[in-house]
């Protein structure tokens, strides 16, 4: 993990300074003396050496333990905010900085959309299992509703240059989904 965020944190300032067409996995390899097959190997695509979010494991540990014992749009929330939240929060200026570059690349905008994708399917699957049977149907949409209102929070978040919590944001578009029923 510390390799994979030295790696990530190298490529980030040769992407910032250069742009991230311009820079080669290979130069990021040779920036952070290791292999650029190590890299592949780690990360899979260039793309993803910005898009990987340490938080990932604890996000799924967290999102197990809630799912157990609340009903799933707020496991998912409380996951989001103890986690993603509070760790972007305590590396305040470089994911944030991380998060701006993704919205204004391009190629990492659109990879990251892809990510969302598989991210609501594996997020379908770990609220499937906790649902009953007649409700298995709904998995997919709390899933893409869930997603849909952390990528709104960091929208905003990342607009704001973090003038406001990342969990104050994520709660309160949770808060407009749990409203949905009694907007007129």
């Amino acid at each position: 993990m510390a390799a994979m965020r030295e790696t990530q944190r190298s490529a980030m300032e040769l992407f910032r300074g250069r742009g991230f067409d311009q820079v080669t996995v290979d130069e990021i390899a040779e920036t952070v003396g290791i292999a650029a097959s190590t890299i592949y190997r780690h990360f899979g695509t260039k793309e993803d050496i910005v898009l990987w979010d340490e938080h990932e494991v604890s996000l799924d540990e967290a999102l197990g333990e809630r799912l157990v014992r609340q009903p799933p749009l707020q496991a998912i929330r409380d996951a989001f905010v103890d986690t993603l939240a509070s760790r972007y929060d305590s590396d305040l200026d470089f994911q944030l900085a991380r998060i701006k570059y993704i919205y204004a690349t391009e190629a990492l905008h659109a990879a990251a959309i892809e990510a969302d994708f598989r991210s609501r399917d594996q997020l379908t699957d770990a609220v499937r299992h906790f649902l009953s049977r007649k409700n298995k149907s709904a998995a997919p949409v709390i899933a893409g509703a869930a997603l849909l209102a952390l990528d709104i929070a960091i929208d905003r978040w990342q607009e704001l240059n973090a003038g406001r919590a990342l969990g104050d944001l994520i709660t309160e578009a949770f808060a407009v989904l749990a409203e949905l029923d009694s907007i007129t």
